[in-house]
């Protein structure tokens, strides 16, 4: 018998951790306003959009809802969190500065999917040129490259108060006083 885990298993076994995240991030971004400072100074501003997947219990057992609507009107994902579910999908939009990405992100595996960059055509620039291909396949992976860098930094936040029991405790106790202020 092997002591080896499976990929598969390792992830439904630390899942949880992503769902903490996405709680978290969801507090943070409704309650706190929507600003996250990044490590070089720039804000990022997170809000929870169009739809949130959450998820309670496990193996035969697991149950899910999705929700849909714009931030205000996720009501009903406020209740499935009282009811004990954990965020397991959202879609989100993150600014920093003038630009805008909108993507889904999943706690299980943190995969960021169907992200919409940033235009990355100017006014005037012609769609043919070869030099503007390039140009804009460069912009656009560093567009994805900026999202990329910005979850994680807000992930790494997220971790400085969970490893830490004082401040995790602290958290908790805000979090749970948020889910259940309805």
């Amino acid at each position: 018998m092997s002591t080896e885990r499976s990929a598969v298993e390792l992830v439904k076994e630390k899942r949880f951790l992503g769902q903490e995240f996405l709680t978290w991030l969801w507090y943070r971004s409704d309650s706190l306003g929507d600003t996250v400072r990044l490590p070089d100074g720039r804000e990022a501003h997170v809000s929870f959009e169009r739809f949130m997947t959450l998820e309670g219990g496990e193996g035969d057992a697991l149950e899910s809802v999705t929700c849909r609507g714009l931030q205000a009107k996720l009501h009903e994902a406020k209740t499935a969190l009282q009811a004990g579910k954990k965020v397991s999908r959202a879609h989100l939009r993150l600014v920093i500065g003038e630009f805008q990405w909108k993507f889904t992100f999943d706690a299980a595996t943190f995969d960021i999917s169907s992200l919409k960059v940033p235009g990355t055509v100017a006014p005037g620039e012609e769609e043919g040129d070869d030099l503007s291909f390039e140009g804009r396949v460069l912009e656009r992976a560093w567009m994805i490259e900026q999202a990329v860098e910005a979850m994680e930094a807000m992930f790494r936040e997220f971790l400085l108060a969970r490893i830490c029991p004082d401040k995790w405790g602290e958290e908790k106790r805000a979090i749970r006083a948020w889910i259940f202020r309805g």
